[in-house]
């Protein structure tokens, strides 16, 4: 269940934008791509002007055989980004969970895409890859190269990782530095809960609060593996609201606290006691009590 307050949603006019410039960025990514290509591949058109034989320009810009590559690479990492970020957007949309501080998330994808496929091709032309490619642009299998920088842009963060990886191997310190020892850690925690109050649920008391350690924005509870309603004070205080099956007989709830991506994951379980509902009475069986008559009780008084 989603835990956050519906004002902080993306309204349908941030959404219509959103998607609309998403849309129209995908576009002229294509056309520059198809724009710059060479026309007598795999033979690549040299630079000059307006109007020179054999030059193959862009809106004035008649780059030569290096240059076309590289601006092709980043073009083809946006698409790829686009991807990535098309689906997000859908499914987000489609659930009416887009958040609108995640808008500029989807704005600055496909420029990462962009970058990290530039990465990767200065690799490649460089042979820190070990890919057996000569300087001359016209050896370039171009296909290959476009396909490469497409799946560098959509799997980005997974290249980045393993770029990370990389280097934290060739770059190994004794100690943690730099950006290791900041307190700021942009990955969300694992919640861990201290108690419950009360704690024992019953049919008049519904409303549970946690109390524990690093509870995350976007936090949800689920009991017995399904979402519940909740709602988060601060970092160690959070409260759900159990439903009526939940207390309907008595036995043990398992109540995990679930922090949201990156990072995060579910909690240690808590096992919450349920207190079974109060007897019912049979009014029909229950035999009233009489009082004496009068007379007999005047009687009992006159013989002490």
């Amino acid at each position: 269940m989603d835990t956050r307050s519906k004002s902080r949603r993306a309204n349908s006019i941030q959404i219509g934008i959103m998607g609309a410039g998403l849309v129209c960025l995908a576009l002229l990514l294509i056309c520059l791509l198809v724009a710059l290509w060479p026309q007598l591949y795999p033979k690549f058109p040299p630079p000059g002007v307006l109007g020179d034989p054999d030059v193959q320009c862009l809106v004035g810009w008649c780059p030569g055989p290096d240059a076309r590559l590289l601006a092709m690479v980043m073009s083809a990492g946006g698409l790829g980004s686009f991807v990535h970020i098309a689906k997000s957007f859908g499914d987000f949309v489609g659930n009416e969970r887009l958040m609108a501080s995640w808008i500029w998330w989807y704005a600055l994808k496909p420029f990462i895409g962009m970058v990290v496929a530039m990465l990767l091709y200065l690799f490649i032309r460089g042979g820190f890859l070990g890919v057996s490619v000569t300087g001359e642009a016209s050896n370039v299998n171009l296909y290959g190269l476009i396909g490469m920088s497409c799946l560098a842009g959509m799997f980005a963060k997974q290249a980045t990782d393993k770029l990370s990886e990389l280097f934290d191997t060739l770059f190994l310190t004794r100690e943690a530095a730099g950006d290791t020892r900041r307190k700021d850690d942009l990955e969300n925690p694992i919640a861990y809960i201290v108690d419950a109050q009360p704690a024992v649920a019953s049919q008049q008391a519904t409303y549970i609060c946690l109390r524990g350690v690093g509870f995350a924005r976007g936090v949800r509870v689920q009991v017995n593996g399904e979402g519940r309603e909740t709602t988060l004070a601060d970092s160690t205080r959070l409260a759900f609201q159990l439903l009526p099956e939940d207390v309907a007989r008595a036995g043990v709830l398992i109540v995990e606290v679930i922090n949201p991506p990156p990072g995060g994951g579910p909690s240690a379980p808590l096992m919450l006691a349920v207190e079974g509902p109060a007897a019912m009475v049979d009014v029909a069986t229950v035999v009233p009590l009489r009082a004496a008559p009068i007379e007999e009780e005047m009687a009992i008084y006159d013989h002490r």
